[in-house]
């Protein structure tokens, strides 16, 4: 199969740091990439690796930013104390990466560029009630892990955007 694809085009599905990471491996690298925006062939197996065969080009970021969170949840959640939480730090981290996926060296057009500050004010907005939740701290053997608990990150979460 023949996959062509600009940078921006990766950008679009929100695949731009997975692309950056395992496939062109150098953040310096990607940016000439993305400056020169032309179109290339792409691996099935790269296209495969970095979620391009599943993805859905749509411009309502904050949904594709719940979804992923959603992801999360389902994978990284864990049960502790009759309840299903996940730890504080990989929710944090991961929200913080969602940037990554749109560089600020990508000049975009109007419509893009209204979604991503749509979608920051949106994340700003959900790590600011995510730091008011309950910290739920479990201790594990000589570590102590602070969680939260998935139901209530689940209904920061705002799907009728």
């Amino acid at each position: 199969m023949k996959i062509l694809i600009t940078p921006e085009d990766i950008i679009k599905r929100c695949l731009w740091d997975t692309y950056v990471y395992y496939i062109v491996g150098s953040e310096k690298e990607a940016e000439k990439k993305l400056l020169e925006n032309k179109e290339f062939e792409i691996s099935e197996n790269d296209a495969l690796v970095m979620g391009l065969l599943k993805v859905i080009e749509t411009d309502n970021l904050v949904y594709k930013f719940n979804t992923y969170v959603m992801d999360l949840l389902t994978n990284k959640s864990v049960r502790e104390l009759d309840q299903i939480v996940i730890k504080k730090r990989i929710l944090d981290s991961a929200i913080d990466k969602f940037n990554d996926k749109f560089p600020i060296y990508w000049e975009s057009n109007i419509t893009w560029e209204k979604a991503i500050n749509e979608l920051r004010n949106y994340i700003d907005k959900i790590k600011f009630d995510i730091d008011k939740l309950e910290i739920i701290t479990i201790e594990d053997k000589n570590n102590i892990f602070d969680f939260y608990s998935t139901n209530q990150v689940k209904k920061l979460l705002k799907f009728q955007y």
